[in-house]
């Protein structure tokens, strides 16, 4: 039976297109140990994995039977090879060549008729390293959901070894840890489905509410400071143009303490 989404993650749905995905996405590098088996047989263990978490068998629906809106419903042919891929990088093997793999796989619409996440393990770097890939649907969770899941799994610890995957089943303890934004907005009932519904339909209305006067208060410091940023002010670039569906992945590393510096200097806050 499909189970009401809430209004806020119905919106990324509604709001959706092809210059617009409304998923997230996260990309990491890791040094194998001396003892790496290779990423085949990583890939072979994390697809024979079959306790899958609810958040990750859920697909979107909207019929009649929903009243036109958007609900969750189960995924009754679920096939975690889909979810899971495994993917082998072009010679030279650069970082290059990973951002450009990237840029494809996060430009395309996570396909609708299922569970709305993919996983990438990708081999061929030519330092001996690997990287995964991690995109999922803003509908089932936000930035920061998205990374405590990932965090979940890493450890500071070397020797630890065989950590659950993503979007495997956790103990109670951790459960109850990531529910509090991830397990509502996958429409996992808890109690009465209404009024988390009502709680973030209240939430919403505050939220644009407060727009105008946050908007003001921009306007007016930046009238106040001449070098201060002004909203939807900002000068002529090569990314203030109309957005296609074409996404471009691309990295860059700054020292914490100059991100700092900028925040101190431009009144703004670090995200």
């Amino acid at each position: 039976m499909p189970l009401p989404m809430l209004p806020t993650d119905s919106v990324f749905l509604l709001a959706e297109s092809r210059e617009t995905p409304m998923h997230v996405g996260g990309l990491q590098l890791f040094k194998p140990p001396p003892d790496f088996a290779g990423t085949d047989a990583l890939f072979r263990q994390l697809i024979a994995d079959e306790n899958v978490a609810p958040l990750f068998l859920q697909r979107p629906v909207r019929s009649l039977g929903t009243a036109g809106q958007w609900a969750w419903t189960a995924d009754d042919q679920f096939d975690i090879e889909h979810h899971v891929r495994h993917n082998s990088l072009p010679r030279p093997g650069r970082v290059l060549e990973l951002l450009a793999l990237c840029s494809r796989l996060h430009g395309t619409l996570l396909d609708r008729k299922r569970p709305l996440w993919e996983f990438h393990l990708i081999e061929g770097l030519a330092d001996g390293r690997f990287a995964i890939y991690f995109k999922i649907h803003h509908s089932l969770v936000d930035g920061v959901a998205a990374q405590r899941l990932l965090q979940n799994v890493l450890t500071p610890d070397p020797e630890a070894r065989d950590l659950p995957a993503p979007w495997s089943v956790r103990p109670a303890g951790q459960r109850r840890e990531a529910t509090t934004r991830v397990g509502t907005s996958a429409g996992i009932p808890r109690g009465d489905g209404s009024r988390p519904a009502l709680r973030a339909a209240l939430q919403l209305a505050v939220e644009a509410a407060g727009l105008p006067a946050a908007l003001t208060g921009t306007l007016t410091r930046g009238l106040r400071e001449q070098s201060a940023p002004i909203s939807f002010a900002a000068p002529k670039t090569m990314f203030n143009v109309p957005i296609t569906g074409s996404r471009r992945f691309a990295a860059q590393s700054w020292p914490l303490e100059r991100i700092r510096a900028i925040r101190g200097a431009a009144g703004v806050t670090v995200n």
